[in-house]
């Protein structure tokens, strides 16, 4: 009897770091976002506004204040049509990764 091969059963992600304020086009097209982990912390009330676009600012995915604890990371695990925008304001930046494909 020969062994089973060892499946790959995980899913690999593209990510990108964000870290200063700016509007941000993480992707065009269709795709995939899977989490956002804050790396470091903002400061003064700074937000981090995600959206399935790829100009203008539309209804957004999620507000996400920039302030929150350090190591969080948000599970979204949702599809996006247009694109996936990432803009990031006020204050001091937080430090984000954005895990999608």
């Amino acid at each position: 009897i020969f062994p089973l091969p060892l499946m790959n059963n995980y899913k690999s992600f593209f990510y990108s770091n964000i870290n200063s304020l700016a509007t941000t086009q993480v992707k065009s097209g269709a795709g995939y976002l899977h989490t956002i982990t804050i790396n470091k912390s903002g400061a003064s009330s700074n937000t981090i506004s995600v959206y399935d676009a790829t100009s203008g600012t539309t209804s957004p995915i999620a507000v996400i204040d920039g302030t929150a604890t350090a190591g969080n990371t948000l599970l979204f695990d949702i599809n996006f049509i247009n694109g996936l925008r990432i803009i990031t304001a006020t204050g001091t930046a937080a430090d984000i990764t954005v895990s999608w494909e």
